[in-house]
């Protein structure tokens, strides 16, 4: 049986690639890939235009 880290990484794999984990591998292993792959994302930015409180 799978551990918890496995377990909890292979959810976010199914999330990003639409499938479970072709294999079971240690938990660094899947992680390694995972962000190895993931799409990237937009830098954040401070502007003004992003306060919310203005």
């Amino acid at each position: 049986m799978p551990d918890v880290a496995y377990q909890a990484l292979a959810e976010l794999w199914e999330a990003v690639f639409g499938e479970q984990p072709s294999v079971v591998a240690e938990p660094s292993l899947t992680a390694q890939v995972l962000v190895a792959y993931l799409p990237p994302v937009e830098p954040y930015s401070f502007g003004a235009e992003d306060d919310p409180e203005d």
